[in-house]
């Protein structure tokens, strides 16, 4: 590798030299070049000499000139290096290595088909046993695998793999079964939940867990001060009553039908009491925590960075040891914008990746219970012009959803007018733009800047929406924040919020978190009769009286013209009959843990 990179570094410092063309230099200056001794200079240029990179003639006596010809083209070698770099993991040197503008595109499509064959399954042996690895490609780098500060779905996936909680939602029979608590039960008053511990689980460093562990996390949460999903859950926790090393009591100040499932949710993945140094201070051992978490999962993070993320199997895992010895999830940043491209058939599973039509017949598909869904919401706290409810009707029908999935052309997109029963539709007749821009005109709109927040990762959707907008005559700009940020009070500044929400097994939670970072920017009407809804769907027993709740939070935003649904996409998975365990988390991708493979 570093051969090749001293013969990179010779073209570039002798770009006038072409290729079968001869060169009469002095060792002295390919030594300073290179920034070694005479002598090494002169082994250097035999070893590419050997490799057929180049040849050499060298002519004895200082100072007398030899001659150099270069045989091959720098841009080959540096592929050949891309691909040594990730032989090595260094995804990140491979990349930027091909990012070198003098590159030709052919040769960096050749590098992305080479390293898309790269991914998938791979199996050898090592002594008497075999060893079985999946590489897995992901369009986003890992920030955090800490359980309360994930933002991703591919993070909450992974967190799924490396921790437990206590419970876990089948969705099937749509109730709460087992998991690192055996049995529980609620007080009378359903505020507070007792919970007994399997016995025997180990975390990845050996520790056993106990009722300690279970109360260091939910009381990590109550007290973070982060604004993280769930948070309202966080706060409603009175105290946490340790009654023996396997029984805890979990003591909140109000009923919250949706505690148990809660408790199911990868926000609740539990983590050791030692999990932080105690020579550290907080914050510095939350960051340790994140980039080097332990939890009892079937797979425990052996090594993390912005380019990969490897997983090994937890022998000791209480379940049952996981099919695979390990899992690599490499960041490969341009994967969707190459997927028309590059070769396929090193692939095995594909989350949310549209196959060429060509390569279907290759392929199995499951077709996941979640969805995601884009929508916008109007920010009525902020002085402006969608404070009119005519404009905001306008609004709402220039944001034309037939419009907006032809533009989109993507797969699995659907229109659909409800969270709760997310249900394709066959969207409303376009409205011609001229119309809609004379009755916003009639209704006073003068051209005022409207400002559209979002984060950067929704920046393709945002520049969607301001363009169906701007065709209806209004001035729309663009506000697009980190995901820190946006969780802050600077979203608040903007007239229209473009948010996504995941609707899987923990929907009904994350509708209620939805709405309550909404009051923040609801009329004080509106408000209240949304915290009337929401307080009277965490004391409803019944599923369904939950729904027809949160229905009613639908309608009554819907009314003020201060929701609108954009799009709906229906995830699914693809993969290859050779696979075999297929079964979905809670965020609809493949449990690594009970994949194998039919040799």
């Amino acid at each position: 590798m570093k051969l090749a990179s001293h013969y990179i570094r010779l073209r570039e410092k002798l770009p006038h030299v072409g290729e079968q063309q001869e060169q009469d230099i002095l060792l002295d200056d390919i030594a300073a070049i290179l920034d070694c001794s005479h002598r090494n200079a002169a082994m250097i240029l035999k070893k590419m000499d050997g490799e057929g990179w180049l040849r050499w003639m060298p002519k004895r006596g200082r100072g007398n000139r030899s001659t150099l010809l270069f045989v091959t083209p720098s841009e080959d070698v540096i592929l050949l290096l891309a691909k040594e770099l990730v032989e090595r993991k260094d995804l990140r040197g491979a990349l930027e290595q091909m990012n070198v503008s003098t590159i030709p595109d052919s040769l960096k499509d050749h590098f992305h088909s080479w390293l898309n064959g790269h991914f998938g399954y791979s199996s050898e042996l090592q002594g008497s046993k075999r060893f079985d690895t999946l590489r897995f490609p992901l369009t986003q780098a890992v920030q955090t695998l800490d359980p309360a500060f994930t933002n991703f779905a591919a993070e909450g996936h992974l967190v799924n793999q490396v921790f437990d909680s206590l419970v876990r939602y089948n969705r099937l029979t749509q109730t709460i079964e087992p998991h690192l608590a055996h049995a529980w039960e609620p007080s009378a008053k359903r505020t507070a939940w007792t919970f007994y511990l399997r016995k025997g689980v180990l975390f990845h460093h050996g520790k056993e867990l106990s009722a300690e562990d279970i109360r260091f996390t939910l009381e990590r949460l109550k007290h973070s001060e982060a604004r993280s999903l769930y948070r309202w859950v966080y706060r409603q926790i009175e105290r946490i009553d340790i009654v023996d090393p396997l029984t805890l009591t979990v003591h909140l100040t109000e009923p919250n039908e949706l505690f148990l499932q809660f408790m199911s949710t990868n926000r609740s993945a539990i983590i050791p009491s030692d999990a932080y140094d105690r020579h550290e201070t907080e914050a510095a051992g939350k960051e340790a925590f994140s980039k080097a978490p332990l939890g009892t999962g079937p797979f425990k993070l052996t090594y993390l960075d912005d380019a990969m993320c490897v997983l090994d199997a937890f022998p000791a895992y209480f379940q049952g040891r996981a099919h695979l010895d390990r899992v690599e999830l490499w960041h490969v940043p341009d994967m969707q914008q190459q997927e028309q491209n590059r070769a396929l058939e090193s692939f095995q599973i594909i989350h949310n990746y549209r196959v060429p039509d060509e390569a279907e017949s290759a392929w199995q598909q499951i077709q996941q219970q979640g969805t995601t869904c884009r929508f916008v919401t109007f920010n009525l706290l902020k002085q402006g012009p969608l404070k009119d409810p005519v404009i905001r009707e306008a609004v709402y029908e220039a944001l034309d959803q037939r419009r907006m999935l032809e533009r989109l052309n993507g797969d699995a997109l659907y229109a659909a007018e409800s969270f709760i029963r997310p249900a394709a539709i066959e969207p409303p007749l376009s409205v011609d733009p001229a119309l809609l821009k004379r009755r916003i005109k009639q209704a006073g709109y003068e051209g005022e800047r409207i400002v559209l927040c979002t984060i950067t990762h929704y920046e393709r959707d945002a520049l969607l929406v301001q363009a169906l907008l701007r065709e209806a005559g209004l001035a729309v700009e663009l506000s697009l924040l980190p995901v820190e940020e946006f969780k802050g009070e600077r979203r608040l500044q903007a007239d229209m919020l473009l948010f996504s929400i995941m609707l899987d097994n923990d929907a009904e939670l994350r509708l209620i978190d939805l709405y309550k970072s909404m009051q923040h920017h609801l009329e004080p009407a509106c408000k209240a009769a949304v915290e009337l809804f929401l307080s009277a769907a965490l004391r409803e027993p019944h599923r369904e009286g939950r729904a027809g709740l949160l229905q009613s939070i639908e309608r009554r935003l819907r009314d003020d013209h201060v929701l609108q649904w954009l799009y709906f996409k229906r995830l699914k998975t693809m993969y290859r009959s050779s696979v075999k365990g297929i079964s979905l988390d809670s965020l609809d991708w493949v449990q690594f843990k009970n994949i194998w493979y039919k040799p």
